[in-house]
């Protein structure tokens, strides 16, 4: 009995470890240069599987594709509910360890590279990817929300209306995120510093200058 529970275990591990190969493969093929849509044929052979074990975790491309999406999603919304629930310092102290997580992201080689390729052309074509699109800024804009509530609690941000400020930042931060070049350092920084600014300003804060 124990020797058939052990095989079970080792299937799981083994069909985990499948689906992640598919996973790294698919980053991996999709961020270096190609022409073209990249075939199913060429992920599979980069991961190493067969297209059965690629149909055990995927019903086509499109949802390796969103699981992609999902995947750096949860990544993000890990790291910023993480400042929201650790809930250091002032809520000013928060909201700009909440606007530093998201932008460290782009300083991260890995990170970046999975970014682009979640917004690469290719993916944004995947069926089903503007409607998961947007449950992601919801996951990444709860832990914004909450931020902003203690603020408007405890009169730090006056003129906080968190719910619509937390998508506004949130917006900003993607537009600025596509806009500003992440190997320019400065650029970043400077970036961070001046949205940081704006959203204390826009809910009433003190700048910390």
């Amino acid at each position: 009995m124990m020797s058939l529970i052990f095989s079970f275990v080792q299937i799981d591990a083994g069909h985990d470890d499948d689906r992640r190969r598919i996973i790294e493969a698919a980053y991996r093929c999709l961020s270096e240069p190609h022409r073209g849509p990249i075939r199913m044929s060429v992920i599979l052979r980069t991961a190493g599987v067969s297209s059965r074990a690629f149909y055990r975790h995927f019903r086509s491309k499109d949802d390796l594709f969103l699981a992609l999406l999902r995947q750096g999603a949860d990544d993000i919304a890990a790291r910023v509910d993480r400042v929201a629930a650790e809930a250091v310092g002032s809520p000013a102290d928060q909201l700009a360890a909440w606007i530093g997580e998201v932008f460290d992201l782009m300083v991260d080689p890995r990170q970046r590279m999975q970014m682009s390729v979640i917004d690469s052309e290719e993916v944004r074509t995947a069926q089903g990817y503007r409607e998961l699109r947007e449950q992601s800024h919801a996951g990444r804009e709860r832990s914004l929300t909450e931020i902003l509530r203690r603020g408007r609690a405890d009169g730090s941000f006056p003129l906080a209306d968190p719910d619509h400020d937390a998508v506004a930042i949130s917006a900003l931060v993607s537009r600025i995120m596509t806009s500003v070049t992440s190997d320019d350092l400065q650029a970043v920084k400077q970036a961070q510093s001046r949205l940081l600014d704006f959203a204390l300003r826009a809910v009433g804060a003190v700048s910390r200058g």
